[in-house]
């Protein structure tokens, strides 16, 4: 069989780079969307203009480095270098940037420099896309998910660990003295040994002022509410990752809209999901630009106080309720089978007995990073309680010990337990729909995490890590509208929107010039007034 000829390499060419790339390439897209970006204005989105100054070398414009940006992290390229060593080699690179080849430090400071830009960048492209008519529906769902930071677990302390290490070094030092001292009586010692036992007390010594530092630093960081503290990244957490499985990070909170998994909003955060929800959900219904919004979300979120705070912003929760700990409760003596009248204030026991309280208010959950509410504490008599077959699986044996006689079997009613059982039976009442949860919000977590393999971050600091975020996810919703629309069909949409920006701003610049006149004639005549007003002042002087 023949093979086919191979081109000698020295033969000249004519190369034309627009009819290397395919029509249906996606950087068309990234070119047209940024040349519309450019436009409109990137200086309004945040982006520092370059090479005004005519001095020096001419600098690299701002559209070349977000295109790039877009390309790399739209083909999983995000490392400075490799961007840089792209720019020379890639034939892609070489027509949407046209030749420009910036050098690493200039790539990576553009990144650094620009987080609130980029996250501006992302809202733009959804403000087009919802122009065209893709963010349309009204559900939504939330999650978190971890990124690793650029901070090991060696490099993340909190009291406990400092404490650990001060005991370990604090033991080492008590050898190494004993040590000293046994050397110190024996007469025939070699002068190396003694200088070896003298160098290790001296590494004990600084490594315990670090942790001592490190004690200080927890302490002073405590009436804050924080209780951990990493060296590296300053931002970053420990967070539980899942099981035991800890892993030091940010927590992503995402929101996914339902009809065609396109991400709405995120907040980077370094905390758990408990008091997110609200937030999220707010941020989302106003990016919608919905009156009223529904929200699916897992158990993490079921949290009173965010409840209420959606429903006061008509937002209709589909969260999953917590499973409280009552596996020692029997099924048909929990509080589920206990009936609430709101307008007695009693609880009624399945055998017909009264539950009441006393009308006081008891705070509860003051621990760190924790916000504290308020419950009411109904009860029966001790006499009732301990007259009742069922006492044991009803009330405890715990509340039924002749110290604890006054007890009786307590229930616990939260400040915002309205907005947890009407959540409870939303989610009893549309199954069906808490099921699409998963699909809605997973589908951006493993694009992103697991089909690109950004499941870390290259950057330091809450807000630069939120401009990455910000790329990343302009990047997905960038590629999932290219499935919806298609090539050709997104790159003529951004063109007309475009063009209607040039219709809407002459349109405005056409009223400002209306009420400018209008303004300018209107103080003509309050100062003909004025003049009119004069004279007459100064007849009546001379009469």
């Amino acid at each position: 069989m023949p093979l086919i000829a191979l081109q000698s390499r020295e033969q000249p060419q004519f190369l034309c780079l627009e009819t290397m790339i395919d029509p249906e390439n996606p950087i068309r897209v990234i070119d047209a969307f940024v040349d519309y970006l450019d436009r409109v204005g990137l200086q309004q989105l945040g982006f520092t203009a370059k090479g005004l100054s005519h001095q020096g070398r001419p600098a690299f414009c701002t559209s070349a480095l977000l295109k790039l940006y877009l390309y790399g992290y739209s083909n999983r390229i995000r490392s400075a270098r490799q961007l840089a060593k792209a720019c020379q080699c890639n034939i892609e690179l070489f027509w949407l940037l046209q030749y420009q080849q910036p050098k690493y430090k200039t790539i990576a400071d553009f990144r650094k420099n620009h987080p609130k830009a980029l996250r501006k960048t992302f809202q733009q492209f959804n403000h087009f896309l919802q122009g065209q008519g893709l963010f349309q529906s009204d559900l939504v769902a939330i999650d978190g998910t971890k990124y690793a930071a650029q901070n090991s677990k060696k490099n993340n302390f909190n009291d406990r660990k400092v404490k650990q290490h001060l005991k370990y070094i604090n033991a080492q030092i008590d050898t190494y003295l004993d040590q000293m001292n046994i050397l110190d009586q024996e007469e025939d010692v070699e002068q190396e040994t003694i200088i070896e036992v003298a160098y290790k007390l001296d590494q004990l010594t600084q490594r315990k002022q670090k942790y001592q530092d490190l004690e200080l630093q927890i302490q002073q960081v405590k009436p804050s509410g924080e209780t951990q503290i990493s060296t590296s990244d300053p931002d970053a957490r420990a967070l539980p990752k899942k099981m035991n499985i800890v892993e030091v990070g940010y927590n992503v909170q995402t929101t996914v809209e339902a009809d065609h998994q396109l991400i709405v909003e995120y907040q980077v955060t370094n905390k758990g999901d408990v008091y997110a929800l609200s937030s999220m959900a707010i941020q989302a219904k106003k990016a919608l630009k919905k009156e009223s919004i529904r929200v699916l979300a897992d158990k993490g979120y079921d949290t009173g106080v965010e409840l209420k705070t959606c429903a006061e912003n008509d937002i209709i929760t589909y969260v999953a309720p917590r499973q409280k700990n009552t596996s020692k409760k029997h099924p048909a003596y929990r509080k589920e089978q206990f009936s609430y009248d709101e307008q007695t204030d009693q609880y009624t026991y399945p055998a017909g007995y009264q539950l009441t309280s006393n009308g006081n208010w008891y705070q509860k959950n003051n621990r760190p990073l924790s916000k504290p509410y308020r419950v009411k504490i109904y009860k029966l008599p001790f006499h009732v309680c301990n007259a009742c077959p069922h006492k044991v699986d009803c009330a405890g044996q715990a509340n039924l010990n002749r110290i604890n006689r006054s007890k009786g079997r307590p229930i616990e009613r939260s400040e915002y337990e309205d907005a947890l059982e009407q959540n409870r039976e939303r989610v009893q009442l549309n199954k069906d729909l808490y099921r699409l949860r998963q699909q809605i919000v997973e589908h951006p977590f493993g694009t992103i995490k697991r089909q690109w393999g950004f499941s870390y971050t290259l950057l330091k600091g809450m807000e630069k890590v939120d401009g990455e975020l910000a790329l990343i996810h302009t990047c997905y919703n960038l590629r999932r509208s290219m499935s919806i629309f298609g090539v050709k069909t997104l790159i003529e949409r951004l063109k007309t929107a475009f063009s209607l920006f040039l219709v809407h701003l002459a349109s405005i610049k056409h009223q400002m010039t209306n009420l400018y006149h209008l303004a300018v004639h209107r103080i003509r005549i309050a100062l003909s007034t004025f003049s009119l007003f004069d004279q007459f002042k100064l007849s009546l002087i001379k009469l």
